[in-house]
């Protein structure tokens, strides 16, 4: 079976981009604001990149991405980084689609506690989302390291752009009292696939 790794996967987020020459030895600063940019499409599928040696033990990978640049998506390859502040992780850039488009969100250092919330999903499509094939097996993503105990994790699945199914990955997400996670899913409907949004469901 198939297997990528979950976070940046085809969600992923803005990030100014460094030089490569100066990558290993820049520190990035504190995320403060993280404004959203809305795309037509979704992202070209990840590249395979090859890590170059940490700079030193304090240094953590940002893995390349695709940004939304000048209205077309441009390659950002990866970097190690220095965290701003010990302690402090790189959470991803991520593009998650909504109402038809795809909407980019910035990637930052910060506080994997503090600044963990309950996951929310897009808001319902307007009009049913139809899909004229089936979709692919689910892939087997490996989690990354659970930021914290009792979180919960929110699966990948496929979405529908319109002419073809893609991956949106899977992530952790706190907890929601009194509720559960069901997952998205596709109902056979005839001979077309109609789509289930994923949702918080009360117990």
């Amino acid at each position: 079976m198939l297997r990528i790794p979950a976070g940046p996967a085809l969600v992923l987020t803005w990030v100014r981009a460094l030089p490569p020459a100066a990558s290993a030895q820049v520190t990035v600063g504190v995320h403060v604001s993280v404004p959203a940019v809305r795309a037509v499409g979704p992202p070209p599928p990840l590249r395979l990149e090859t890590r170059p040696a940490a700079p030193s033990g304090q240094h953590v990978w940002v893995a390349g991405y695709w940004a939304w640049r000048g209205g077309q998506p441009v390659w950002i390859p990866g970097y190690w980084g220095l965290p701003p502040r010990p302690g402090y992780v790189w959470i991803e850039p991520r593009w998650v689609p909504a109402g038809g488009q795809w909407v980019f969100s910035e990637g930052y250092w910060g506080e994997p506690q503090p600044t963990a919330v309950v996951y929310e999903p897009p808001p319902p499509p307007s009009e049913p989302i139809i899909a004229t094939v089936a979709p692919p097996p689910l892939i087997a993503e490996v989690r990354p390291p659970v930021p914290t105990p009792g979180f919960v994790w929110i699966p990948g699945f496929w979405s529908w752009t319109g002419a073809q199914y893609v991956w949106v990955a899977g992530r952790w997400s706190v907890p929601r009292p009194g509720f559960v996670w069901v997952t998205p899913h596709w109902r056979p409907v005839g001979h077309k696939w109609r789509y289930v949004p994923g949702h918080w469901r009360h117990v």
